[in-house]
């Protein structure tokens, strides 16, 4: 094996593998393989990015306000739904459906009276997908952007109206909260990511559920970040994502917080969360720029086109999803499955 630590290893192109046929990535079913595989990819991904930082220097990236999160999700809400119209986003939301809907049953199987809090609620996908899962469920959607939360109230009154409440506030100001807390909380896709003190935001999520609650938070995977600015957006971006923490997928957006597995881990036990899994999908099927764009109806993958092959894929994600060890090569988003204390 190529030692990881050779300059001619740490320099090669540090792309994420991507499977070319189902058939190719069930070899990741076996554990063993699994673990080699992902080790020595991870090793490449991690020697290259101290690679740039240790020869470039200190350069200057500036933080966007929240005026400017405001101002790009004002634009973004017109469309933000036709991303279930995309083949990839809509693989990878089926994947965390599926993510979401096991642990949610595991979570609370004998429970009567289950209170979500979608922090960051954007346009309510996500709440009417939970609030669809077990009759006992109410709800509270959170945003800071009034035009998300009118989309969001027109999506889910019709069929919970008697169960949700909507309130436009910060997660960084904890008086922002309703008083009551929450046994479920949903921080979904970019919420964390666009923060501006993410620390605060978690520290106050954390304070807001319950000791036998179930919390689902989610990031931006800097593995994927490196890679895709890498591949896509130029060395400087590149570097923004190892020596400043954040990632620019678009020139007109805001920057995102992003993480690999283990510093998301760390964040989450350091501000009071007792226990954390994190998990990372989609693994098999990598986005390119084009597959990410909201509008677009179509894709390069071709297991996404054909409908067999898109299944077996799939169920093949639902398995090693649910890997930690192959978080880092989440082509989508990190989610962490998190508690205050342990329930059974």
């Amino acid at each position: 094996m190529e030692d990881a630590s050779s300059d001619k290893f740490v320099q090669n192109d540090p792309k994420i593998y991507v499977p070319s046929s189902t058939e190719e990535a069930r070899r990741l079913i076996n554990q063993s393989v699994m673990r080699r595989f992902a080790l020595r990819e991870k090793a490449r991904l991690d020697g290259h990015m101290r690679f740039l930082q240790a020869n470039n220097t200190d350069h200057p990236f500036e933080r966007s306000h929240y005026s400017d999160v405001r101002a790009f999700f004002d634009e973004a809400s017109k469309d933000y739904d036709s991303d279930l119209e995309n083949p990839y986003w809509a693989f990878a939301h089926e994947i965390l459906k599926f993510i979401l809907e096991k642990f949610v049953a595991e979570h609370f199987h004998t429970v009567q009276d289950i209170r979500l809090f979608d922090a960051g609620a954007g346009t309510g996908n996500w709440s009417k997908f939970v609030l669809g899962l077990n009759e006992h469920i109410s709800g509270t959607l959170f945003d800071m952007n009034s035009s998300m939360l009118g989309v969001a109230y027109s999506k889910v009154a019709q069929l919970h109206g008697n169960l949700i409440k909507i309130i436009e506030g910060n997660l960084e100001v904890l008086s922002d909260l309703p008083p009551h807390r929450s046994n479920l909380i949903l921080c979904m896709h970019n919420v964390i990511g666009l923060g501006r003190n993410t620390d605060l935001i978690l520290q106050n999520l954390c304070s807001y559920l319950e000791d036998d609650g179930l919390a689902f938070i989610m990031a931006t995977n800097k593995y994927h970040a490196f890679n895709f600015a890498h591949q896509f957006r130029g060395e400087v971006e590149a570097l923004r994502v190892v020596s400043d923490g954040t990632v620019k997928f678009k020139s007109d957006m805001p920057e995102m917080f992003c993480y690999t597995p283990e510093e998301f881990k760390e964040t989450l036990i350091r501000v009071g969360f007792i226990e954390v899994t994190v998990l990372g999908f989609p693994v098999t099927v990598y986005p390119s720029p084009q597959d990410t764009k909201l509008l677009r109806k179509d894709t390069f993958d071709q297991r996404l086109k054909d409908l067999s092959a898109r299944s077996a894929l799939l169920d093949l994600e639902k398995r090693i999803c649910l890997y930690p060890e192959l978080a880092y090569r989440a082509g989508s988003s990190l989610i962490a499955i998190c508690k205050k204390s342990g329930m059974t």
